[in-house]
């Protein structure tokens, strides 16, 4: 009964029907129909149960609790050996007649039985603790078909909905961060609304994402998303991504699919495994409302370090000026930030019989990010009916859900469209306060123009121009629509048949005005961008389920097919805008500036998927299982090549040891499992046409560029295998989940470029073998004493990723790209995320940084140096949760160990001598070189700006944070006449417990597979505190 949960309830009738009884006796229920009575009126026993009373018989009164103290509702009181019996109230109170010394049999589905003598007239006060033996544990798996956990031969993680709404985030998924093992979950730094990078068991793919596929009620759903942009010096706007579309108000669980063996029956977008959502239906009973409201404030986590001892020069935005204090006082960069914002109101409401059910939801998201002007804004709307009909055989369930969502001037990091270059380098001894003013009205042009007068190094401009100038926004409507019909033939076989259609139509405009610097606006009036991008998605499945035992043996088998119809359509224009200034009309741009932004906008692709696939486990003595997968796609994407069709298998085996031997009493359960699968994965859409087009800026047109292809593609090809051991201690109150496993990826495709005398610009190769090998470890414990429950989960996972084979020169590498002089490189025998750099100190013969005119030089390498990899070593969460009769509190603590970041906003600011470190160098007379000191000033424009000497600015990225806490009460229903009230204070990225970086190592500029770790004046993390409200009645 902890935070007010209600479990269901074993009710004995040998009067009438359920239906019958509930209509005269029922005042109060959740989830009534065929299962679970919550809360009756005071029964007449003899009169419904058909008992007679004698004249000895007393009225026996009591109170049933639970460890917590709040009341038991619906519990069942039975006299032992009759059928005389009664159910408790909504305040676990009871009443009942029999006679002294007499037993009463008082019990509660997931409590503990209990037998009291009735001894006397005195109430009894009763308490029952809950079971520690579970109900057999049923699984969610591919498909979202229904397996035992017993039968699983790989690694499945549940957690329930309650985990992603007790701390809110405006994504849902940043809230798993920590609480399942071998999924590294980070952040984007685009702020409120931003997309979550997901990636699972290591990076696997060299050009193809590496983000999971999302499945919502067994049916894959589209994730298109905008947050796998460059995340460079001149990173672009990052958006959101489809998943964040998502109310989490609306999920009752997910499960997380690591390994392709547990989702290969979901074809090539599964090869980077699963997070496969159930959501909420209605129940059987009388109509249940809940209302809740989440509001939380954000401010930065971690900020670099400023100083604001030294000021400028006159006339220098650089601060290398004297030691003195500023007429202006100090500067603090913080100030600029916002408090932000992220309100999120929800209703949900559930009713139904035993033949219909129907829940609907509405929520709105309303958030606003740390930088000035920038917000996010979802409303959603869900309805669901599950209707059973034909005497129980067909069953209908129908799904519609509507989103609307807004976003403007999500910022990742980079030179462009970002405020913060600004805030960050501002020279110190200037008035920052006279730049908040950021337009002042031009006479001559007769246009409201920038307030900025230091310059444009670095892009710089007015960072509040920026922010109300430089408008960048998203709107998108978007509707899912689901229906499954399922029919069952005989009591062992049914059959299922689902569609999905999901229509996104989003409409993005770019509006710069007139006076922001010319590299962005292209023109002294203004610039235009707008393009609209529909985004739409059709699947469909038919499938046989068979369930049949057959002595000691079981079989579990699904036939089926399936369709995929996807469709991505980008159309609009872009560019500099004609007189007058600021019109911001597809008519205003002057397409004649021969300037590659001045330019239409047009992508279109589809793509097409038709499939086949059979599932079978067989079953003995449910206590040993062997389970069989098999998938055919025919794949659009492969059209005119030989590999058009192509297939994958997956075989597990699992054996529950505990049920084949006598093992020690204090071993619950324990049980052995492994895998094998190869899945396959067909190349991008769109790649079999020789031709691309390329914008000309001098003729207005495209062109076209050829590309030379292997004599035949393939589909890329992931095997992998898994083992585990999943054991129960000392009546299942200690859990040990243990899982290690190893995956090959290989025909790997990607471009590379080759001389121009082949007749082609580049060409398609297919070769390499990226090879991923980890262990995934979940420890769990529950224990109640008295009043107090303690519920704690450890998770640490640690993956190991190796390119194996590459290119058939083994010296030829693959650059995808980076900083400044900081490129990921891959080579044989490397990872994916290896970082070189190719400058460094210039050095003397003896190997010594070498001194010229009292300073340090750069000099090119000829061979980049290695200097680590950006990917973690191990990652650990620790959940835990305590609760005490109505009061609970939680906290999760993560860490990340190794790897790499690097962050190119310290070099700035040392090199623009804003950095406490460099003020720290000023007051010891400079910086220490061999045996001598270099001045600051010449020292960090050397080594730091925007070609820094990256060995100075590369930082272990291990942190451990307490990544969530929360504390929250929940009010006796007696105090409410049956209605529930929780509230609750809640904290995301409360404390940093270690971390050397000068920034969050967690935050990423991209969800993309590259770009990780780089910090080039990245918008920090948040921390948020806030308070939720919920109502149940």
């Amino acid at each position: 009964m902890r935070k007010g949960k209600i479990l269901p309830v074993s009710v004995f009738l040998s009067c009438c029907s359920l239906t019958a009884f509930a209509s005269s006796h029922v005042t109060s229920a959740d989830n009534f129909g065929k299962n679970v009575v919550v809360a009756a009126t005071k029964v007449n026993t003899a009169k419904v149960l058909g008992t007679q009373q004698s004249s000895g018989d007393v009225k026996v009164t009591g109170t049933i609790v639970d460890n917590a103290g709040d009341p038991v509702i619906g519990a069942t009181i039975r006299v032992k050996d009759s059928q005389n019996g009664t159910t408790t109230d909504l305040d676990g109170k009871f009443e009942i007649m029999t006679h002294k010394g007499a037993t009463l049999i008082v019990s509660y589905i997931g409590m503990n039985t209990e037998e009291v003598k009735v001894s006397g007239d005195a109430p009894l006060n009763i308490t029952l603790k809950a079971e520690a033996h579970q109900i057999e544990e049923v699984v969610v798996t591919a498909l979202g078909i229904k397996r035992s956990e017993k039968a699983l031969s790989y690694n499945v993680q549940k957690v329930g909905g309650e985990n992603l709404t007790t701390v809110k985030n405006p994504n849902f998924m940043n809230s798993l961060s920590g609480k399942v093992a071998g999924v590294n979950i980070n952040a984007s730094s685009a702020g409120m609304g931003g997309a979550a990078r997901v990636v699972m068991r290591g990076p696997k793919s060299i050009t193809r994402s590496n983000q999971a596929l999302y499945v919502i009620d067994g049916v894959p759903i589209n994730n298109t998303s905008q947050g796998e942009i460059s995340g460079g010096a001149f990173s672009s706007q990052p958006g959101s991504e489809g998943i964040a579309d998502i109310n989490p108000e609306d999920i009752e669980s997910i499960s997380v699919l690591s390994g392709p063996a547990a989702a290969a029956l979901y074809g090539s977008a599964a090869a980077q495994g699963v997070i496969m959502i159930t959501t909420k239906k209605g129940k059987e009973g009388k109509v249940s409302v809940t209302v809740s409201n989440s509001t939380q404030f954000a401010n930065p986590f971690i900020m670099p370090e400023f100083q604001n001892s030294y000021v400028n020069r006159a006339g220098d935005v650089k601060s290398w000026g004297a030691k003195t204090p500023s007429v202006y006082g100090n500067y603090e960069p913080k100030d600029f930030f916002n408090t932000g914002t992220n309100v999120q109101n929800n209703v949900a409401l559930t009713a139904g019989t035993d033949k219909n059910q129907t829940y609907i939801s509405v929520g709105t998201t309303n958030a606003k990010g740390i930088i000035p002007n920038n917000s996010y804004d979802r409303y959603n709307f869900a309805f669901r009916n599950t209707t059973t009909f034909l005497h129980d055989k067909m069953t209908f369930d129908f799904n519609f859900n509507y989103i609307k969502e807004h976003d403007k001037n999500l910022t990742a990091q980079g030179q462009y469209f970002n405020p913060l270059t600004a805030v960050y380098l501002f020279p110190r001894g200037e008035s920052f306060d006279a730049v908040r003013t950021y337009e002042l009205y031009d006479v001559t042009r007769g246009i409201n123009v920038q307030n900025w007068n230091f310059g444009d190094a670095l892009s710089m401009q007015n960072p509040y121009w920026v922010a109300n100038r430089m408008v960048r926004s998203n709107n998108r409507s978007r509707y899912m629509i689901s229906a499954s019909l399922k029919y069952k033939i005989f009591d062992w076989m049914d059959v299922v048949g689902r569609l999905r259609w999901d229509d996104a139509g989003t409409k993005q405009e770019d509006k710069r005005y007139a006076s922001t610097t010319n590299l962005f606006a292209h023109s002294k009036y203004g610039f235009y961008g707008y393009d609209k991008v529909n985004d739409r998605s059709l699947y469909g499945d038919l499938m046989f389920n068979i369930n049949k035992t057959l002595n000691d043996f079981s079989v579990s088998a699904n036939l089926g097919g399936s369709f995929t119809r996807n469709k991505y359509n980008v159309t609009g224009f872009q560019g500099g805008l004609k007189a007058p200034s600021n019109l911001f009309t597809p008519n205003a741009i002057d397409y004649g500036a021969a300037t590659a932004d001045n330019r239409p906008i047009f992508t279109d692709h589809a793509h097409k998927i038709n499939s086949l696939f059979a599932n079978v486990e067989l079953g003995w003595r449910s206590m040993l299982f062997m389970t069989v997968t098999g998938r055919n796609d025919w794949d659009s994407a492969l059209d005119g090549t030989d590999n058009v069709s192509f297939f994958y298998p997956s075989v597990g085996m699992s054996a529950v040891i505990s049920q084949m031997a006598t093992l020690p009493s204090w071993i619950s359960y324990m049980k052995v499992r492994g895998s094998w699968a190869s899945v396959g994965s067909a190349i991008s859409p769109n790649i079999t046409s020789p031709w691309r087009y390329q914008y000309n800026p001098a003729s207005g047109t495209y062109s076209t560029v050829t590309y030379k292809f292997p004599s035949n593609f393939r589909p890329e090809r992931t095997n992998s295998w898994e083992a585990g051991l999943t054991s129960r201690f000392f009546n299942n109150a200690l859990t040990l989940d243990v899982t290690v496993y190893q995956s090959n990826t290989r025909n790997q495709t990607f471009l590379r470029p080759i001389t121009g005398s082949q007749g082609f610009s580049s060409e398609y190769v297919q070769t390499g073998n990226v090879r991923n090998r980890g262990i995934e470890l979940a420890l769990g414990y529950s224990h109640t004493w008295g009043n107090f429950a303690w519920n704690t989960n450890f998770t640490y996972s640690a993956n190991r990723n190796k390119i194996v084979e590459l290119l058939d020169d083994p010296n030829e590498v693959i650059n995808q790209g980076g900083l400044n002089g900081a490129n990921i490189i891959l080579k044989k025998g490397g990872t994916m995320g290896d970082l070189y750099m190719t400058s460094d100190f210039k050095r003397d013969a003896e190997g010594n940084v070498a001194i010229k005119d009292g300073n340090v030089s750069q000099v090119n390498l000829t061979n980049p140096s290695y200097r680590g990899s950006v990917l973690p070593k191990g990652n650990i969460g620790f959940s835990n949760d305590f609760s005490w009769k109505g009061f609970n509190f939680g906290f999760v603590v993560t860490a990340r160990f190794g790897g790499i970041v690097m962050s190119q906003t310290q070099a700035l600011m040392d090199a623009y001598g804003v950095s406490k470190a460099s003020a720290e160098a000023r007051d010891k007379g400079g910086i220490a070189v061999n045996n001598g000191l270099v001045s600051a000033e010449n020292y960090y424009a050397v080594v730091g700006g925007e070609n820094p000497i990256w060995s100075e600015y590369i930082y272990s990225a291990t942190n451990a944070r307490i990544q969530e806490a929360h504390l929250a009460y929940t009010f006796p229903r007696r105090m409410l006449g049956g209605m529930e009230l929780t509230l609750g204070l809640t904290a995301n990225n409360l404390l940093m417990l270690y971390n050397k970086a000068p920034f969050d190592p967690e935050a990423t500029a991209s969800t993309g597979t590259y770009y990780q770790g780089f910090d080039y004046l990245m918008q920090p993390s948040l921390r948020t505190l806030g308070f939720n409200v919920k109502l149940k009645f």
